[in-house]
Order: C-alpha cells, then structure tokens, then sequence
C-alpha cells in the first residue's frame, strides 16, 4: 500500500538540477516533437510505407535530440490508414532487421505504440512495415546518453514503483470528460524529492471514447504540443506508455488543488473519453538512491507462447505465468526489462498485467494491455524483473498468446542502499489534486 505522504513545503521550491559525474545510460526529456509524418512528408516521402519495405528516419539532431552522443531514443509511433493487417518494426538503422515488432495493427486501424529503440548508423532509426501500406507518425519524448561525452550534464535516471492506479475519471464526481477537455493532475513525492522529481512514466488510457481521438499528456509548462500520446478509435479501449515531464505547482492555482512542491501535468483529449492513469515509475535527476540508468540493445524476442518461448502454451482465462529473462541479457545490477509485448488474437476481451515476480507485491489492479477478442496488439512495457531476472504476467479472460521483445534493461549504476526485493523505503507519490478545463 503506498506510504503516508509527509506534508508539502509552504512555498514551492525551485527545480533541482544535477551534474552527473557519469552521463552514461541518463535519461533526457525533450518537449514532444514529431519527426516524421508519411502523410505531410516530414522526415519521410509523402506516400504510405509499402509492404517488405522500410523508411529511414533521421533522429540525431533533431525534436531535441543532440547531433551526438545519444545512444537512444524514446518515441511515440502512431498507426493510420492501413490498407491491411500488418506490423511496423523500428529497429537501428544498419543493423539486421530483426525477428521483433513494435507495432502490431488490423486493416483501417489507428492507434500509437511507445517504442525505445537504440540509434543507428547515423543517428538513425529503421522504420520497417510488413503488408499492405499504411501512412506512420513519430513523436519523440526523450533520449538516452549513449555514453560520458554528454556536454549535458544533468541528465535523469529512472526509479520503478509498484504499478498503482493514480487516477481514473470513472470516479470523478464531473462524469465523463467531454471533447476538448484539459485534465490536470498533480502527484506529491514528498518535500524532500519533489524538487527533483521530474519524468512520470505511466501507463495512460483512453476508455469508451465517444468518437475516434487523441490523448494529449504534456508538463503544463507550455502550450499543448501538436504531438499526440494515445491514439484511439470510437469505443476502443486504448493503453499506451507514456513519459510525462511534469512541473512544480505554484500554490498559486486556482482554488488551491494541488499541494505546494507537488508535481503536476495535464493531459488533453480530443474526443469524449474516460483517462485512466497507472503509474509505474518515475525519472529524477540523480538525486535518487534507487536510480536506474539504460542499456539498449537490438530488439530480442524473450517470449513467444506459439513456440513455448518463455511462456508455454496460450494463457488461460485467470493464469499467471512467470518468466525468466534469459541470462544473456541481465546482469545482477538489472533492475528493469524494457520489453514490447504483444497479446495474440485472444479468445475473449481481456486484460493483460505485468508485475514484479517477488512474493511481497500482489498482482496491481492495474492493466498494460486491453486487447479485444482476435486482435493483435502491442504496448510497451517495463517490467520490473530484480532481484531474480523474473516477472509474472496475468491473462484476465479467454485464451491469448503472448509474445514479448526486449529492447534494453534499467540497471543500478551502484546498489542502492535499500534492499532489492521491493521498494522499502521509498514510499509511493500521492494524488494530491485534481482539475479539469
């Protein structure tokens, strides 16, 4: 159960910064920028990807992204118009396509998937459809300091939390939000690590959209961004992983909301749809003892239930699987496995959850996909698999497989001083507020 909140500062302190003496495998947020649009011919031909054929996209130096020195990228990859089942892989430019995919779609689908993906030759990244055409956007949110020579010092490191649900507008007294509408949403770490809280990583979804939309999650800071976070169609529950930089509240909000020092965001949805928000992390500074720093690699299939691939047979209604991550591909410093998961043509609409194999933490009330009955479809994922390589995994209805590609990991640069079979110590955010526009 989350930790008692100790109370806020009277006034709002300033935002932190860090110098990291080691930039290596920090996280840099960046405001989302799109890179590429094949509709409007930005950062690709203005044409739809055709089947076995494959788009390079500039990243280095671009939406943020420094020139040099990023090792990879965290992007937002948005499906529209295709003419036929598919998936899209992005992978490192120059390398070898690999057995993987991070976006998996039906004919006339539109939806968005996060993908990490590690930069290639020339700072590129490889953007790859299987068949029919189909027109594909990108956002960047942030990148990865591929090694020390980052001018940058004060990049962040990641800290996992047990996957909780921090806000669902199901429960909101004001109903459903319509089209148009501005959520803002604040989260309180604590006086002592509010000022250098700064990315939330969550997994957010739209519910029951009333129309085919957008969810739009950003810091507030600024005016909304033209890029989008979760894409969804009329009725489709939609997840996907999202970072969101987030900014210190004033105290100075109208009618007091949120708690002074407390982090707030806001999200913005397009057409009339219910927002759940899952929190499942956090990036700081460099502040924190639990901080994780990130080692990409090419996309690696760990898990894929047709062939007994780290799971065996399709999960059932009600089962729980556990899954060992290869050895190959953790060290004992391994605290997260960044991964794509993939459920497979389920039998009935169902719900998929992933949470840390350690007997302290029961199954979360929360969800990291919703597929429908037959359908195919990915979201990122990161599984928390210390201290034993492992995870569990949980099919709600029906029959599924389930597939599952590895992309990097999260690791402890030095062991933290708190034990690594749960988060002692680190008591979780608290909802502080809430208001909507």
């Amino acid at each position: 159960m989350p930790g008692t909140a100790s109370a806020a500062p009277a006034a709002a302190p300033q935002q932190a910064t860090a110098d990291l003496a080691d930039t290596t495998g920090a996280y840099y947020e960046v405001s989302p920028a799109r890179l590429m649009d094949t509709r409007e011919g930005l950062g690709a031909p203005k044409a739809k990807i055709g089947p076995l054929a494959k788009v390079d996209l500039q990243v280095a130096g671009r939406g943020g992204v420094p020139a040099a020195g990023a090792g990879a990228v965290v992007l937002n990859v948005t499906i529209t118009g295709p003419t036929m089942d598919s998936f899209v892989t992005a992978y490192p430019a120059g390398e070898t396509r690999p057995d993987a995919s991070s976006v998996n779609f039906a004919k006339g689908w539109l939806g968005s998937n996060n993908v990490t993906v590690k930069l290639g030759t020339g700072g590129k990244v490889s953007v790859y459809n299987r068949n029919g055409y189909t027109d594909v956007v990108v956002d960047v949110v942030g990148y990865y300091a591929k090694d020390n020579s980052m001018t940058n010092r004060n990049g962040g490191q990641y800290e996992w939390y047990e996957p909780d649900r921090a806000f669902d507008t199901r429960n909101d007294p004001e109903g459903k939000p319509p089209a148009g509408t501005t959520l803002e949403y604040a989260l309180d770490f604590g006086p002592e690590r509010n000022p250098h809280m700064r990315t939330l990583v969550t997994n957010l979804t739209a519910v029951a959209p009333a129309s085919a939309g957008f969810l739009t999650a950003w810091s507030g800071a600024t005016g909304k961004p033209t890029a989008s976070t979760v894409n969804y169609g009329a009725g489709r529950n939609v997840p996907n992983t999202a970072f969101i930089q987030t900014t210190p509240c004033t105290g100075a909000e109208p009618f007091g909301w949120c708690t002074p020092g407390s982090r707030k965001f806001k999200i913005f949805t397009s057409a009339s749809a219910h927002v759940l928000v899952d929190v499942v992390g956090a990036v700081d500074d460099g502040f924190s003892e639990w901080g994780m720093r990130f080692a990409p690699m090419s996309p690696t299939r760990i898990v894929d239930s047709r062939t007994n691939l780290g799971i065996t047979g399709a999960m059932g209604p009600g089962s729980v699987r556990k899954v060992t991550v290869p050895g190959t591909l953790v060290t004992p410093d391994t605290g997260v496995a960044v991964m794509n998961v993939t459920a497979v043509k389920p039998t009935n609409n169902t719900v998929i959850t992933v949470w840390p194999a350690i007997a302290e933490i029961p199954k979360p009330s929360t969800s990291n996909l919703n597929p429908y009955a037959n359908q195919v479809v990915s979201n990122a994922v990161l599984g928390i698999v210390e201290p034993n390589g492992e995870f569990n995994v949980h099919n709600l209805s029906g029959s599924t497989h389930l597939v599952a590609d590895m992309v990097g990991t999260f690791y402890y640069p030095a062991a933290p001083a708190a034990t690594l079979s749960g988060d002692a110590g680190k008591s979780k955010p608290q909802f502080v507020g809430a208001s909507h526009r």
